[in-house]
């Protein structure tokens, strides 16, 4: 009988050591504060003022909750750039209100990189919370960033592991993530003796198994790395929540849309060390209360951005117009495409069209039409690539469309944003054959490309750290030129320093067969 009680009031003992941690992850806010379109100025569901009043509520629900963003937080919305450019005095805006919300860590993402290593680290520094990312080192070697973080969480001990997804540039090396978790994550466990670890990775998460490359990230380091209890996840433009091989895998809505919540129990095992006894991933979206810390910290800010966003611009002659970017050369391209060759020096260029929703009527223009065309801060790189190269450049681009004769016309597995059409060259994109097949009149100044011949190619950064083209070329290495500043502030100033602006509406590309006009319009994503 004694025996029984004995062991009864173990069990109690045990239950009685549990603990309830809430896991928030937070993705690609983008440094948007306000829940509208900062160019159209249309309600737009996505934002930190919503978001941060649902994250106050979360953390007075359970204060036993720690709190981790992805990457690509404080860069794409105006209020950055004017803070970057014109308000360096006052706090940055992301890392203000991510102070106040009481952050326990940040893995960079690629737009982060995008400000030069320089202005990330002043960004950083007025963080009150790790920077983490264990893989990105320096031409050195040495780690640029923290690799983790330890926090007490009740009792357990929860080790947050930032990796980082991209490809060398700015004297900065990104060793492969799943690499280094296999080298960090067994020291956590045996030496540091943690009970949770937590991997912030900015790069992908799919439904499917490890594939290799960055959109399958999530999955590979679940199945080749063991030792990780949860993976949060960033970066492709799909809100996802998947179990791989036992290993959670959660990201939040890109720009607020969503706030990506795990709930665990952790109770002590027989041996004395915190196991996880249930858990629960969910999606929360916020609400439409806006949170009043968050457009105090920042409505200085917001004011000056309103006045740089609305000064006058130029007066357009043409229409610029997105919504058949994608089919054809247009007035739209051809002005990004002589700025990108200007700011690159190179020969061609390589640009992605910046939406089919986007539209500038001739006339007199302000900066905030301008802005919209270019809201990241990626700045043009110039690599040398073959004819080859090119042509399997623009056969990775038309992956974009399915065949012309299918009903569905755009292939939806290809993020819009991964169509790039070429500058400094003309061809002709095929859509009725198979890809690799596509590509037909390819011309350099009016004489055929050939394989074997040599050519500079510019493009944006972000480019160079997503590595789907390059991977789709064969090209590696170093970039021989970076431009010193965003593509976006010489678009500007190139814009800002004439009266008149007429883009020439010379056709250098298009897709056979003609498309219907209607159809695009109905299916473009």
């Amino acid at each position: 009988m004694f025996r029984w009680l004995g062991v009864m009031l173990c069990t109690l003992v045990l239950n009685a050591q549990e603990v309830r941690l809430q896991v928030l992850t937070t993705t690609d806010l983008h440094g948007q504060v306000m829940p509208q379109d900062p160019f159209t100025l249309q309600p737009a569901n996505r934002g930190w003022a919503r978001l941060a009043a649902l994250i106050r509520a979360q953390r007075a629900a359970n204060p036993n909750t720690l709190l981790v963003d992805c990457g690509n937080a404080t860069q794409g919305d105006p209020m950055a750039y004017v803070w970057s450019r014109l308000k360096r005095d006052q706090p940055e805006p992301s890392m203000a209100i991510m102070n106040s919300l009481g952050y326990s860590a940040l893995v960079p993402g690629s737009l982060e990189f995008d400000h030069g290593l320089d202005d990330l680290r002043a960004i950083e520094e007025q963080a009150q919370f790790p920077w983490l990312a264990a893989n990105v080192m320096s031409a050195e070697g040495q780690r640029v960033f923290t690799p983790y973080v330890k926090l007490d969480a009740g009792g357990p001990q929860v080790a947050i592991v930032g990796l980082a997804a991209g490809a060398a540039a700015g004297g900065l090396v990104f060793q492969d993530p799943v690499a280094a978790a296999k080298a960090l994550i067994p020291l956590l466990r045996e030496k540091e003796r943690v009970d949770l670890v937590i991997v912030a990775l900015h790069g992908g998460l799919t439904q499917g198994p490890c594939a290799g490359g960055e959109e399958s990230l999530a999955s590979c380091l679940a199945a080749q790395v063991p030792g990780i209890d949860l993976i949060l996840t960033s970066h492709i433009r799909q809100t996802l929540g998947a179990d791989h091989g036992g290993v959670p895998a959660l990201q939040a809505g890109a720009g607020g849309q969503t706030l990506g919540v795990e709930e665990l129990v952790l109770g002590k095992g027989a041996r004395g060390r915190w196991e996880i006894r249930s858990r629960r991933s969910r999606l929360l979206a916020p609400g439409t209360e806006n949170d009043p810390v968050t457009l105090e910290l920042t409505a200085p800010l917001r004011a000056a951005t309103e006045a740089y966003l609305s000064t006058y611009a130029c007066t357009l002659a043409v229409d610029l117009d997105g919504r058949w970017a994608r089919m054809e050369d247009t007035p739209l391209m051809q002005l990004l495409h002589a700025v990108a060759r200007q700011a690159s020096g190179a020969q061609l260029t390589a640009l992605a069209p910046p939406g089919s929703h986007l539209f500038i009527p001739k006339g007199v223009t302000s900066v905030r039409q301008f802005y919209a065309l270019r809201p990241d801060d990626a700045r043009m790189a110039r690599i040398r690539v073959t004819g080859r190269q090119v042509r399997a450049y623009l056969e990775h681009a038309a992956r974009f469309y399915d065949f012309s004769h299918n009903p569905e016309l755009f292939n939806k597995s290809v993020d819009p944003a991964d169509f790039d059409t070429l500058g400094g060259c003309s061809y002709v994109l095929d859509i009725s054959r198979p890809v690799g097949q596509r590509v037909v009149s390819l011309q350099v100044e009016d004489r055929p490309v050939k394989d074997d011949q040599s050519f500079t190619l510019g493009l944006p950064t972000s480019r160079l750290a997503r590595g789907g083209y390059l991977e789709a070329i064969g090209w590696s290495g170093q970039p021989e030129f970076t431009a010193a500043g965003p593509f976006r502030n010489q678009l500007l100033e190139y814009v800002l320093a004439r009266t008149t602006l007429a883009p020439a509406g010379t056709e250098h590309w298009h897709i056979v067969p003609a498309l219907d006009r209607e159809r695009v319009l109905a299916q473009e994503p």
